[in-house]
């Protein structure tokens, strides 16, 4: 009787323990996958860059006007405190919308205690961001603490703003491919049957 050497034995092993294990949970997850809740929802990622790219050329802005009066920074410092604090809001932000993209509740389903949940967190992450900026381009806590509150409030404005905003678009796009599924399904089907020539 010839001998498989271990390292086959055990891939072998492996792959049809993979292979058993496999089937059910595949069958499984196809009867338990829901289907889409809708077409027009755009895929997570590309929503968040959206998003995020209306809300922090907001933010920059505000922010880069406290850099000068709040921090008293000074005219040749404000592009490198721009490039740090856009890359850091960025990169949160971004992180946090796909979070809640992926582990909060379908868009169609936020409600007023989500919607406060997701900007509490939000407002707690950007805080400290803002401070940390603030603080690494003083040195100053006072001056940061200042940054950061006078950040909070104007954020937490267009944070709102960006929210509701992007939810209006939302709804817009939703009575849109209603009506354009209204006037399709209007057109006789005879004429849809019509042979091309």
């Amino acid at each position: 009787m010839r001998h498989r050497p271990k390292h086959q034995t055990l891939r072998a092993a492996i792959v049809g323990f993979t292979a058993i294990t496999a089937l059910p949970v595949q069958a499984s997850a196809q009867e338990s996958t829901p289907a889409p809740t809708s077409v027009l929802e755009p895929a997570v990622l590309e929503r968040s860059l959206y998003k995020m790219l209306v809300f922090e050329a907001g933010t920059n802005a505000l922010d880069l006007a406290l850099f000068a009066s709040v921090l008293g920074g000074h005219l040749y410092v404000g592009p490198t405190f721009l490039a740090v604090n856009a890359t850091a809001a960025a990169a949160m932000y971004y992180g946090h919308e796909v979070a809640w993209g992926y582990l909060g509740p379908p868009i169609e389903e936020y409600d007023a205690r989500a919607n406060i949940l997701k900007g509490t967190t939000f407002r707690l992450a950007s805080s400290t961001r803002a401070f940390a900026v603030g603080y690494g381009f003083t040195g100053d806590p006072i001056a940061a603490a200042g940054f950061t509150i006078f950040s909070a409030v104007g954020e937490t404005v267009m944070y709102v703003a960006n929210e509701y905003g992007w939810a209006f678009y939302d709804q817009l796009r939703e009575r849109s491919a209603v009506a354009a599924a209204k006037r399709t399904a209007m057109v006789p089907a005879a004429f849809s049957a019509v042979p091309a020539w």
